[in-house]
């Protein structure tokens, strides 16, 4: 997994970890909450300075909601993730391109974990998980057509019948398609979303998906005809 990949997972399930032990209760009475006299250093968003804030500025904020925008990316982008999944499932072992099978196990490997942390990211916002979460075959009937890039149920069982070159060239075809369809969540994520982690985690996906993209057309016009 890219290293870049790995820092944004580690950044979003460090955040989604320490949120879920803030909120232990244990009853034990506290004292109001001060001002604290050092100054608390905010870190700023990539390429900004960070801030060092004192006073009232530097007591905890309550937890904002997060637009609906992300709440749709996380939950869509679980779908969407899933049947990439059961696509690799369906093609892995067939695929006669040694590029091909590689690419293939990349995909499921790096996109099973963010599956997890969307998860964790919906938890946390009381937010509705879904069930591919859990269970990514629900994606194979393949009744998602308005989410873009994703595979008909037709278009599944044509990749499970196919063998040899035709079954790599398929396997390319509809990855290809259903990455394109990710980039397009992901900038419609970026016209109205407001949660940093949401942000981080989706341009981690645009730029690793338009990456994966330049390389399954590359090994895509490298197949026999």
């Amino acid at each position: 997994m890219p290293v870049r990949r790995t820092a944004a997972l580690v950044v979003l399930l460090g955040v989604l970890g320490a949120a879920g032990c803030s909120d232990d209760d244990t009853g034990t009475p506290t004292a109001s909450v001060s001002s604290p006299d050092a100054p608390v250093l905010q870190p700023g968003k990539p390429g900004e300075a960070n801030t060092a804030l004192t006073g009232t500025a530097a007591q905890p904020k309550p937890r904002a909601r997060p637009a609906a925008a992300d709440v749709d990316f996380m939950q869509g982008m679980i779908v969407h993730h899933a049947q990439a999944i059961t696509m690799v499932d369906i093609a892995l072992a067939g695929l006669t391109d040694s590029q091909a099978r590689s690419l293939a196990g990349r995909i499921k490997a790096e996109q099973k974990p963010e599956i997890d942390a969307m998860k964790r990211w919906l938890d946390k916002h009381g937010e509705k998980v879904p069930p591919q979460a859990t269970n990514t075959r629900m994606t194979a009937t393949g009744h998602h057509g308005s989410m873009p890039g994703m595979a008909t149920r037709q278009q599944l069982l044509d990749l499970q019948k196919a063998t040899g070159p035709a079954k790599d060239r398929q396997f390319l075809t509809l990855m290809i398609r259903h990455h394109q369809g990710a980039l397009t969540m992901v900038a419609d994520r970026a016209k109205s979303g407001t949660d940093d982690d949401a942000e981080r985690l989706a341009n981690d996906i645009g730029a690793v998906q338009s990456a994966q993209i330049t390389a399954m057309q590359r090994i895509q016009r490298g197949l026999p005809s």
